[in-house]
């Protein structure tokens, strides 16, 4: 009982500050725009949601030709916008005047839809303004951008117990992308990158949002909500493994992100003098020398690791 009602707990007040944010939309963001026939394409957008929601006012949802980056000639359907709801998904059409969907005919330029602040609602959260790009015939040529994880929350090297004893089995990246996740070899472990695993009471899950920029991995207890675990004064990693998130064929290389149980470990400096290495792993916990590049784990004859970059 006291895990379910802390779980609940969390989940309450996270919804208060939480605003409702789509994990798909179809046709995709920054894509060519499917065509019905010829270079006519479909006004109509579907978005997949992780809860279900509401829809409210449509009015103010436009569709815009983008001849150049300051000049927007806007496309209205016939008749006016409308939605369709099936689940989590909900459909984004104009119609025209017999009720049937609009298309229009694209340009080799881009095209913008914009869907306002407030039309979507759950559990008293709204969306904020969606801003989505596509393109009518011709996709620019871009260079891929390299996969950058922007944060991590709770934040790396920081004491999991610091507001509680029971801290939760949950941890959210967030990276400049959208990018595929999955949970395979996502674990938490302590004492050092292959100490002991500390596993919640079912398994690893994980949910996507922004987007598909924001990936939360989250231990799940056998009622499904967010397990927890009591903090020990060790260090603990969160390991995520190589391959474990993806955009298109590129993976992720290992992460193993550093915490505290319970306290901040004294300073290096002060570390027993005595105290010597005994060996060194790298973030996926495999053994390696002193001058192998990349994140080292220092493992001292006192018991004590630390971490260290090697250029």
């Amino acid at each position: 009982m006291k895990k379910s009602l802390l779980a609940l707990f969390a989940l309450v007040a996270g919804m208060a500050t939480a605003q409702v944010n789509y994990t798909a939309v179809s046709p995709e963001a920054e894509t060519v725009l499917p065509k019905a026939y010829g270079n006519y394409a479909m006004m109509s957008f579907e978005f997949t949601f992780d809860q279900p929601v509401t829809v409210g006012d449509l009015s103010g949802v436009k569709l815009y030709e983008m001849s150049d980056a300051t000049a927007a000639t806007e496309i209205a359907p016939d008749d006016d916008w409308r939605s369709t709801v099936s689940g989590n998904k909900v459909t984004i059409w104009g119609a025209d005047y017999d009720g049937f969907t609009c298309t229009f005919e694209t340009k080799d330029c881009g095209y913008q839809l914009v869907i306002p602040a407030g039309v979507f609602t759950a559990n008293d959260a709204t969306n904020e303004a969606y801003v989505i790009n596509y393109y009518g015939q011709n996709a620019p040529v871009v260079e891929p951008v390299a996969l950058e994880l922007l944060s991590i929350e709770p934040a790396e090297e920081t004491v999991l117990a610091a507001t509680t004893n029971y801290p939760q089995f949950s941890f959210t990246l967030t990276f400049n992308q959208a990018v595929e996740a999955n949970t395979q070899g996502v674990k938490l472990v302590k004492e050092n990158p292959n100490g002991t695993e500390v596993a919640p009471s079912d398994e690893w899950r994980v949910n996507m949002s922004n987007g598909n920029t924001t990936v939360q991995f989250w231990g799940a207890d056998y009622d499904g909500f967010v397990d927890y675990f009591t903090a020990e004064n060790c260090n603990y990693y969160f390991i995520v493994p190589a391959g474990a998130i993806k955009v298109g064929d590129a993976v992720n290389e290992p992460f193993a992100f550093l915490y505290y149980g319970t306290e901040v470990p004294t300073a290096i400096s002060e570390v027993n003098a005595a105290a010597v290495e005994v060996a060194r792993y790298n973030v996926g916990g495999q053994r390696v020398s002193a001058n192998t590049s990349g994140v080292q784990i220092v493992k001292m004859s006192d018991g004590s690791t630390l971490k260290v970059v090697v250029k």
